[in-house]
C-alpha cells in the first residue's frame, strides 16, 4: 500500500466521519422542529433517535466481520452509497412513521463509516501515533456536530428541518464519486478468510474483553443518547428559537475540536486513566450545570466542559479498540462500535421516558449520579479490560497506559 494513497484514502474516509456525523448529530436543534411539524411529542418524536441508533449499532456485528473479510474501504464505499440514498429520502418523509423507517435505514448504511475509518487506522498508523490520527477523526465528527447544530437550528428556523438531510445526501454522493475512484476501495482484502463466529471468538475469548464493552455500552447510554434531549430542553423551558439551540449546542463540538488538537499533549501529561477519570467528572458536572439557572452563562459553559470531557474519555476508549484484538481489529472495533450506540440507543429511549415521566430536572441529575459511578468504574477497569490478549503481540503495556 502506498503511503501517499492511504493518506489520501483515509482523508477521504474522514470526510466521510464528517457527513455522518452531520447527519446523525443534527436531531439535536431540529428534534423540537421536527415534533412541531408532525404534531406530537418530543418524547414520541424521539424515536427517530432510537431508529437511527438501534441499527447503527446493531450493523457493527455485521461490518465488522465482512471488512476483516473483504476488506475496510470497499465495505466503507458500499455503505455509503446506502447512507447517500437514505439521507435523501428522509428529506422527502411524508408522515413521522415514514421518517423513522428513513432513519432505521441510513443509520444501517452509516454504521460502517466511523468503525472501519478506525480499523483503518489502526492497520496504517502504529500504537504511538494512533490516538493523534483518531484526533482528526473526532475532529472531523466534532466539526459535524457543530455545523449541524448551528446550521440545522438555523435551517429549521428559515427554511424548514428538511433541507439538513437533503444537504447530507448531496455531500455523501461527492465523497462516493473520489472514494469509487481509489484502487483501495477495489481491493480485497488479503489476511485469513474466517467465519463471523470466529472472527469474535478470537475478540470475546479473553473474558476482560465484556467489562471494556460493558464500559461502552455505558459511554453512549449517557453521552450520545441522552445529549439528543438538550435541544429540546432549551425550548421547552427556556423557549429558544431553533437558530438560538444549535448555536448554544454546538458549542460541545467547539470544545470537542479544541480537544482533538491537544489530545497528543493531554496523552503525554496525564495518561489515558487520568484521561477517563478527568473526562468522566467533567461529563458528571456538565450535567449538573444544564439544571442550573441562569441558563445562558451557565448552560454554555456546560457545553464546553462537556465536549471536552467526552472527547478525553471517548479517545482514549476508541484507541484501546484499535488494539483489543490485532488479529480481528476490524471486528474488535466495530463491536466497540455496536456496545457504544447500543448503549446510546438504549440511554435516549430511558432519557425520552424519564423526561416524559419525571421532568428534566431530575433526570439530568441522574444522569450526573451515574456518570460519577462510571467514572470510578471506567478509570480503575480500562487497563485490565482493555488489555489484548496475553499470547498477542501489542504494543500496548500492561501498565503504561495507567500513569
Amino acid at each position: 500500500m502506498q503511503p501517499a494513497r492511504s493518506s489520501f484514502v483515509l482523508w477521504l474516509l474522514i470526510s466521510a466521519g464528517f457527513v455522518v456525523s452531520l447527519d446523525s448529530r443534527v436531531i439535536t436543534p431540529v428534534l423540537p422542529a421536527i415534533a412541531e411539524g408532525f404534531a406530537t411529542t418530543t418524547g414520541t418524536a424521539g424515536l427517530i433517535v432510537t431508529a437511527y441508533l438501534l441499527p447503527y449499532g446493531l450493523f457493527q456485528l455485521v461490518y465488522g466481520p465482512l471488512a476483516d473479510r473483504v476488506g475496510r474501504v470497499p465495505v466503507i464505499a458500499f455503505a455509503m452509497c446506502g447512507f447517500a440514498a437514505g439521507s435523501l429520502l428522509s428529506a422527502l418523509a411524508p408522515s413521522l412513521n415514514w421518517l423513522i423507517a428513513c432513519r432505521l435505514f441510513t443509520g444501517m448504511a452509516a454504521a460502517a463509516v466511523f468503525p472501519l475509518t478506525l480499523a483503518f487506522i489502526g492497520d496504517t498508523v502504529e500504537y504511538s501515533r494512533r490516538q493523534h490520527a483518531i484526533g482528526y477523526v473526532i475532529i472531523a465528527a466534532s466539526l459535524g456536530q457543530v455545523l449541524s447544530s448551528a446550521v440545522g437550528g438555523l435551517l429549521a428556523e428559515v427554511i424548514s428541518w428538511r433541507a439538513i438531510f437533503a444537504i447530507d445526501g448531496v455531500i455523501a454522493a461527492g465523497i462516493i464519486v473520489l472514494l469509487l475512484r481509489e484502487p483501495l476501495a477495489r481491493t480485497r482484502a488479503t489476511g485469513p478468510r474466517r467465519s463471523s463466529l470466529a472472527a469474535y471468538r478470537i475478540v470475546l475469548r479473553d473474558r476482560r474483553h465484556i467489562g471494556f464493552y460493558a464500559l461502552i455500552f455505558a459511554e453512549g447510554a449517557m453521552t450520545i443518547g441522552a445529549f439528543s434531549f438538550l435541544g429540546a430542553l432549551l425550548r421547552d423551558r427556556d423557549g429558544f428559537s431553533y437558530a438560538t439551540i444549535g448555536l448554544i449546542v454546538a458549542l460541545f463540538g467547539v470544545a470537542s475540536i479544541a480537544g482533538g488538537r491537544l489530545l497528543g499533549r493531554f496523552l503525554r501529561r496525564l495518561g489515558e486513566g487520568r484521561m477517563i477519570a478527568i473526562g468522566g467528572a467533567g461529563l458528571a458536572l456538565c450535567w449538573v450545570l444544564t439544571v442550573v439557572p441562569p441558563t445562558i452563562p451557565v448552560f454554555l459553559f456546560a457545553m464546553l466542559v462537556g465536549g471536552l470531557a467526552f472527547i478525553l474519555i471517548h479517545s482514549t476508549f476508541q484507541t484501546r479498540a484499535t488494539e483489543i484484538a490485532p488479529a480481528a481489529r476490524a471486528t474488535g472495533v466495530s463491536l466497540f462500535a455496536f456496545s457504544l450506540f447500543l448503549g446510546g440507543s438504549t440511554g435516549s429511549y430511558l432519557v425520552a421516558s424519564a423526561i416524559d415521566s419525571a421532568g428534566y430536572t431530575a433526570t439530568l441529575l441522574g444522569l450526573a449520579l451515574a456518570s460519577a459511578v462510571f467514572t470510578i468504574i471506567a478509570t480503575l477497569a480500562i487497563v485490565p479490560c482493555s488489555q489484548p490478549e496475553r499470547s498477542a503481540t501489542s504494543p500496548l503495556a500492561p501498565t503504561s497506559s495507567a500513569s
